[in-house]
Parts: structure tokens; C-alpha cells; sequence
């Protein structure tokens, strides 16, 4: 397989009962190890609590048709959801959380997207052909991916490339939706050796408003380019260098789901990265990594829709991110371990501003806000006998958080002459935290087909720059918000009978000082309270023959304020999917069912009892798609398919609204759309 896949080269471990690798896999299998083959081109890695197995299938069994980013891709796997507000930009929920909840990362590198209302999640700047790896671990069960990830941890990754006996090898493909009329150009070619290669990875896409399953136009279109240059050096047989360069742009995205539209986005990453394997004494490697992430956002009511709004307002942005860490693994008395440190320092600016004022200040929603995180981890892992294995962690870290424009006052708008310190109410805008996680995990073997895990963990989330110091006429931040601590438990049963596989995932999840946006007399304010968070995930799959597959998923979340017994906000209600796929030599199909439940527990922006996030009790929905897949030549592949069979009109419930709009509504899913997509490798 070449570095840039047979259809893509992804590997994504997402088990419906949360996921993650081994400690004693990711040491035989470092980050510069060569991505696998697979003949269909996708490899799906599945680790249940400690049963790891590897299923060899097409990008079919994940999802089909194109993604406009990683935050749809996500929400294709059980047990993950995404807010929709326009075309793209979908940003993941994981078991019920969102946002900062949610570690992701860009192949070792945070990046915080650029606007206060996540018109650019961290997966909005993930072109997904150009990605080798995706792992997917929900809830809590490692402690190296920095602090927080109570919800879960994503890593978009890209691997030393393999080259065979071929100098150069890459791939090219395409995609075109009629719907929307949306279409992407990707390519992606390395050149070298086993001893040294680069790789550049261009990608290209738009799309215009799509209709909904009534035949409304949404708000919808976006134009989006990125470009990638990579490059690794083999210094000896034992380490490697690499680095690399991305910018992503995205320009005159629509969102219906806002009060505002973007005229431009962009980003630039830089990485570096050292891997070395030890070759005597207990020491095993050492991953050194270096990055920077640059975001420049805009956003405004005026340029990009008819303007209906009382005063033009346009919003320009930044959101800078460095940070490194490094991580030692090794073996002692037969117990693998590891340990390390990090840093993550984050500096956002955001004004609100008023174009035909002379810019004049309205809002400060980031006030140089600036949130800095050192931690330090450890990881052990021991087999105690044939059936039991004992796998825990432990993590501290010192965050500081500052804005140091909080006394600046504003000079236009109602505003005017007041600071985001008198918003808040308070002056006591640096804070310091001291944050201590861990997880403990008991894998048990019943016998040779069922296998049960329990995972016990403490994860602590600390609040972002826009919960911290928002500072608007109607979004206001509370700089002395405490710290969420999730206290969670898990059971997982596997069973594995060869053709015949499942699991079944119960978990709870009580959180002390969650971190609470609810509607205050026509404001939108912050405060701790606690809650509780449940769910359960169920997934079964069974191999009739070698032509028919057939699988089903189930996730069920519940979410309470136990302060008042209210539902929590944006809580994914129960959703069953079914898939079927018949496979005949060179070409292949499938059959997928998604169905959701009415979601009935509610907390409504214009309750005066709630004031949540809700806009509606959502109704229940039912939705087909239907694939297929032509191998034209070992090279060459063809995808077709319909998305939404019986343009069908409905909405997911996590969907966004503009919550000050006086008739908020939630953003529709696309109606029908027939798609094709073409990739050839060389």
C-alpha cells in the first residue's frame, strides 16, 4: 500500500465500547512505523478493554460517502454524535460531550480553532484523505494525550510512509455530490526511502447550499483548501526526524445555524517530531514532539448574507497554540510502562466590532485570553496470570489562566465605557489550578470466547478561554469557574465467536463542578453545578458467508442537572443503526438503516425554569443510504451511492441554532444526494 492508500489508508480505533491501543501495542508500533496494508484499503482497528483484533475492510464499513471533515467522519461511529451549523464544521460529541471535553489532536498537535461560537472545531482542518491513522478512545482510559478528555480523545495521525521497491508512490481522487453540488480534489505523493522521504498532500474542495428532505435551501456553502509538506530523516537504524508544514484555508463558509457567516479562516501548523528505540536495558523509545498552531478567523452578519440586523457587526479573531511533549516507554520486571510530560500554552483575541463605527469595540469575546497547561503522566501495564491484566495511570497538571485585556473598556455599541471585568463582576481574572486524573483497568478473559473490563478513572477539565472570558452584551464568561471533575465507571463485555462478534458498554459518569451555559434573564452565563452523565453502547456483527456481512449498532445517553433535576442540553437521543453488505469478487454493496428516537429530555433556551441550549423537543426520524463499490483495477476504484434513499426531512438534536435569534431553529440535514467518488494510486 502506498502512503497515500488505496482508497484511504485510515485506520480508526473506535470500538462501540470505547477504545484505545495497548500500551504494549503502541510500543511495537511507533509512530514512524509504516502505515499497513490492507486490500480493501481501510484497516479498522477494534480494541475491546484489552482484546485487540485488526478486520481488513473497505472505507464502506465506516462510511461510504464523502466527508466534507473529521467531525462528520466521527459521527458515522457509534456512541459519537456532531453539532451541526452549516455545511461543515461539524464538531464531534462524544458520549454527551463536546468541545474541550473532547482531546483532538492533528497528528500530535492541539489546535484551537479560531471562533468563540465553533464555526472552526479542531476537525473543521482535517482534510481526510490526506490522514494515514485515526484512533478514537471514548471516555477516559490513557493519561498521555494531555488533560481533561473526559468525553474522549481523538488523533488524526500520519505515518513514515512505506515505499516497497518504488521511489515514489502516491494517489489521486475525487468526489462530486448532487446535493449541494459539492465536490473535492485530493492528491497525495512521497518520494524516498526507507532511509529518508518527503511527502506533499494538496486537497481542494467546495460545496454550494444543499435542500433538506422538504426541498428548503440551507445556508450551507464553503470553499476549503489545504496543503501539507512532510519530511523524515533517518539520523540511524535506531532514530528518525521528521517534520512538517500544513496551512488549510477556508473562505466564504454560510451558516445557517449563526447569527454570522465566515469570510475566511485559516490555519498553519508547524511540526517536529523525534522518535528513538532503545536496543539494550529496560528503556524501549522516546517520542520528542514539537509543534505551533496559528488560526486567523473572521466572521460578520453583512458581507456574505442580505442584511437583516439592527447594526453591521464583524468579529476578527486569533487563537495561537505551542506546546511539545515527550514520552519515554520501557519494561520493568515484566511491566510495561511509560512516563512523560507536556505543555499546551494558548493565547485567543476576539473583538466584536462595528464596521461603520470606525471598528469600534462592541464586545471583547476573547480579551487576549491566555490558558497555559504542564503536565506530567505515567502509565503501567502488567499481566498478572493468563486471564487478568492490570492496566492504570496517573497525570498532575499546573494550568494558569489569564486575560489581560479584561480592564479594557468598550467604545462603541450599548456597552460603551464598561470592561469585561464589570460583566463578569469580578476582577479576579488570573487563576491557578493544580489538576489531578488518573484510570485504573481490570481486563479479565472469562474464557476463550467472552472477555469483561472494568474502567474506573478521574479526569479534570478546566474551563476554556470562552467559558473563562467571553465578554459580550449577551454571552458573558465567569473567569472563577471551577474546574469539571468527571468521576467515571465502566463494565464491558466482548464476545468473540469468530463469524459471530459483539460488546455491550455500560458506563456513569458523576460530575462534580460541570461547567453549566444556560440563558440568565436573556444573557447566556456560566456557572458549576453537578451532574450526571449515562449511557449505554451495543454492537453486534455477524458474517453470514463470504458474501454477506451484516452488523448493528445501539447508543443510548442520558444527562441530568443534579442540582435541579433538569436534562442537561444537546444530549443525543437513542439511536439504532443497521448495515448489510454483499461482496462478489471485484464489487461490492451496502444497505444502511439510521434510526433515532424523539428526544423528549429537553432543558429550552426560552424556559425561564432551564434556560438551556435546547430549541425543541426533536422528533424521531428514520433514514436509508445505499453504496457501492466497482474495483476497476488493483489501481483504480469507484464508489456510488445515495445518501438519505427517501429524502427525508429531519434534524439531529445536537444540531446548532442562533440561540439570540428571537425564532431560533435547528440547522436541517441534507435531503437526498447521489455521489460518486474515484481514486487511483501509483
Amino acid at each position: 500500500m502506498t502512503p497515500a492508500r488505496s482508497l484511504l489508508s485510515l485506520a480508526i480505533t473506535a470500538a462501540l465500547t470505547g477504545t484505545s491501543f495497548s500500551l504494549a501495542y503502541a510500543e511495537t508500533t511507533p509512530q514512524t512505523s509504516p502505515v499497513k496494508a490492507s486490500e480493501s484499503g481501510l484497516v479498522i482497528e477494534i480494541t475491546k478493554g484489552q482484546q485487540q483484533e485488526i478486520l481488513s475492510q473497505s472505507l464502506e464499513s465506516v462510511q461510504p460517502a464523502p466527508v466534507t471533515d473529521g467531525g462528520e467522519l466521527l459521527k458515522s461511529i457509534n456512541g459519537i454524535s456532531g453539532t451541526r451549523m452549516g455545511g461543515r464544521a461539524i464538531d464531534p460529541i462524544i458520549r454527551g460531550q463536546k468541545q474541550t471535553a473532547v482531546n483532538v489532536l492533528l497528528d500530535g498537535a492541539y489546535l484551537h480553532g479560531g471562533c468563540p461560537n465553533r464555526m472552526d472545531p479542531p476537525t473543521t482542518y482535517t482534510a481526510v484523505d490526506s490522514y494515514d491513522w485515526i484512533t478514537v478512545i471514548k471516555g477516559n482510559r490513557t493519561v498521555q494525550y494531555g488533560s481533561g478528555g473526559s468525553g474522549g480523545t481523538v488523533l488524526f495521525e500520519r505515518k513514515w510512509p512505506s515505499f516497497s521497491d518504488k521511489p515514489v508512490t502516491g494517489s489521486v481522487s475525487s468526489s462530486y455530490e448532487t446535493n449541494g453540488e459539492k465536490w473535492e480534489l485530493a492528491a497525495d505523493v512521497a518520494a524516498g526511502s526507507d532511509q529518508g522521504y518527503i511527502r506533499v498532500i494538496g486537497h481542494t474542495a467546495e460545496g454550494d447550499n444543499y435542500d433538506d428532505g422538504n426541498g428548503d435551501e440551507v445556508r450551507s456553502a464553503y470553499q476549503s483548501q489545504s496543503g501539507t509538506l512532510m519530511a523524515g530523516y533517518a539520523i540511524s537504524n535506531n532514530t528518525r526526524l521528521q517534520g512538517s508544514f500544513e496551512k488549510t484555508e477556508e473562505t466564504d463558509v454560510l451558516f445557517a445555524g449563526a447569527g454570522m457567516d465566515s469570510p475566511y479562516a485559516r490555519a498553519e501548523n508547524i511540526r517536529l517530531k523525534l522518535d528513538h528505540t532503545f536496543t539494550e536495558g529496560s528503556l524501549k523509545t522516546l517520542k520528542a514532539e514539537l509543534y505551533r498552531s496559528d488560526v486567523e478567523h473572521m466572521m460578520d452578519n453583512y458581507s456574505l448574507r442580505e442584511f437583516t440586523a439592527s447594526m453591521k457587526m464583524d468579529a476578527p479573531s486569533t487563537s495561537d497554540t505551542q506546546g511539545g511533549r515527550l514520552v519515554l516507554t520501557g519494561v520493568t520486571n515484566r511491566i510495561d510502562w511509560l512516563a512523560g510530560f507536556d505543555l499546551q500554552d494558548n493565547t485567543r483575541n476576539a473583538n466584536q466590532q462595528l464596521p461603520t463605527m470606525m471598528d469600534k469595540i462592541a464586545g471583547i469575546q476573547w480579551p487576549d485570553a491566555n490558558i497555559r497547561q504542564i503536565g506530567v503522566f505515567a502509565e503501567a501495564e502488567k499481566a498478572i496470570n493468563g486471564s487478568n491484566r492490570l492496566k492504570g495511570g496517573l497525570r498532575v497538571d499546573q494550568v494558569e489562566a489569564s486575560a489581560s485585556r479584561s480592564d479594557e473598556a468598550f467604545t462603541g455599541g450599548g456597552l460603551a465605557g464598561k470592561t469585561p471585568e464589570d460583566l463578569y463582576g469580578t476582577s479576579k481574572v488570573k487563576q491557578t489550578e493544580t489538576n489531578i486524573g488518573g484510570f485504573a483497568q481490570w481486563s479479565h478473559n472469562i474464557n476463550a470466547l467472552f472477555q469483561w473490563d472494568t474502567i474506573v478513572s478521574r479526569s479534570v477539565r478546566t474551563a476554556d478561554a470562552t467559558e473563562r472570558y467571553i465578554a459580550t452584551s449577551k454571552w458573558i464568561g465567569n473567569p472563577e469557574l471551577e474546574p469539571e471533575k468527571h468521576h467515571q465507571l465502566e463494565g464491558i463485555l466482548s464476545v468473540n465467536m469468530g463469524a459471530a462478534k459483539g460488546s455491550v458498554s455500560g458506563w456513569m459518569n458523576k460530575v462534580d463542578d460541570y461547567i453549566l451555559r444556560s440563558n440568565v434573564t436573556g444573557k447566556d452565563r456560566y456557572t458549576n453545578v453537578d451532574a450526571t452523565l449515562m449511557g449505554i453502547e451495543a454492537e453486534a456483527s455477524h458474517r453470514i458467508n463470504a458474501k454477506w456481512l451484516f452488523s448493528t449498532q445501539l447508543a443510548w445517553i442520558q444527562g441530568e442537572n443534579d442540582d435541579n433535576g433538569e436534562a442537561l442540553s444537546q444530549i443525543s437521543p437513542l439511536e439504532l443503526r443497521a448495515k448489510a453488505r454483499y461482496l462478489q469478487n471485484n464489487w461490492q454493496a451496502g444497505l444502511e438503516l439510521v434510526s433515532a428516537a424523539k428526544q423528549t429530555d429537553v432543558c429550552l433556551y426560552d424556559d425561564t425554569d432551564c434556560g438551556g441550549q435546547d430549541v425543541r423537543e426533536t422528533p424521531s426520524y428514520w433514514v436509508a443510504n445505499l453504496d457501492a463499490r466497482y474495483q476497476v483495477l488493483d489501481s483504480l476504484t469507484l464508489d456510488a451511492g445515495i445518501n438519505n434513499l427517501f429524502d427525508k426531512a429531519y434534524t439531529l438534536h445536537e444540531s446548532r441554532n442562533d440561540s439570540f435569534n428571537p425564532d431560533p431553529v435547528q440547522v436541517m440535514e441534507p435531503g437526498r444526494s447521489l455521489w460518486l467518488k474515484a481514486h487511483y494510486s501509483f
